[in-house]
């Protein structure tokens, strides 16, 4: 599991920028709007190195260079891949619209051929696309529902424990987002089965503001540890720049294969 299911994706909600007092009268998705919203999710270009580390001790490194967009419903995202070496040019377009199951499509530079593929979540882990944030984010929130567990410390910051899941699905899979009380950054995302108890846990930190637009920020550190796979993912982000001048076009494979 790695990147974008933690940063896809994908939320855009209401702009909060400073550090309002919480009230009795905000409740969980009000907690869990605020903190997501502060998080550049859209319109934006990345730079991010990954490697992960199974419990063999087998590690794999991986760079990529990343566009995300959203075009009316559409999310799209097109990740180049820069390392390894043997896969550079390797060019990854993902396409998904709400309630449907999206499209990947797929470009090998070493034999100019275009393969595509459903995005299921099988699929999304194999071309090392899976971003929890985004995946939550880019649900509508009356899709959703939310639930405050209590508080719990993280690292010497009380933070709020929201739980969210879909509406329809109240007692299957879903997520707990530990929040911080005081600037609503979250700290840590964990998965949960359904029986609730953690599948992966993903902890977000070395948060950056995103130059160029006001309370938007960005963790550039991201790690995400897989309780069942025994594997842990280490994503560094290197570069973020928000992109308002993205175009579909942008996300056309055929001009990646030039």
């Amino acid at each position: 599991m790695n990147i974008i299911s933690t940063i896809r994706t994908a939320l855009f909600l209401l702009l909060f920028t400073g550090n309002t007092v919480l009230t009795a009268q905000e409740d969980p998705e009000t907690i869990f709007s605020r903190a997501v919203d502060r998080v550049l999710t859209n319109q934006m270009e990345l730079s991010i190195r990954i490697q992960t580390a199974e419990s063999n001790g087998r590690t794999e490194e991986k760079a990529y260079d990343i566009l995300m967009g959203r075009f009316g419903e559409e999310d799209m995202m097109r990740m180049v891949m820069q390392e390894p070496e043997r896969a550079r040019g390797v060019t990854i377009v993902i396409s998904q619209m709400p309630d449907e199951t999206g499209v990947i499509e797929v470009f090998t530079p070493a034999n100019g051929k275009i393969r595509k593929m459903r995005a299921t979540p099988e699929n999304l882990e194999r071309v090392g696309s899976s971003y929890i944030l985004s995946d939550y984010s880019s649900k509508a929130m009356d899709d959703m529902q939310f639930s405050l567990q209590g508080t719990e410390d993280v690292e010497g910051s009380p933070s709020y424990v929201i739980d969210a899941r879909e509406a329809e699905n109240g007692d299957g899979m879903g997520a707990r987002f530990l929040i911080d009380e005081d600037n609503y950054h979250i700290h840590e995302i964990r998965i949960l089965d359904e029986e609730g108890e953690p599948t992966s846990v993903t902890r977000l930190t070395e948060y950056l503001p995103v130059k160029g637009l006001q309370g938007k920020l960005q963790p550039t550190q991201i790690v995400t540890e897989d309780l069942k796979e025994k594997t842990v993912t280490k994503m560094q982000i290197t570069k973020v720049t928000y992109r308002p001048d993205l175009k579909k076009e942008d996300f056309i494979l055929e001009q990646a294969s030039e």
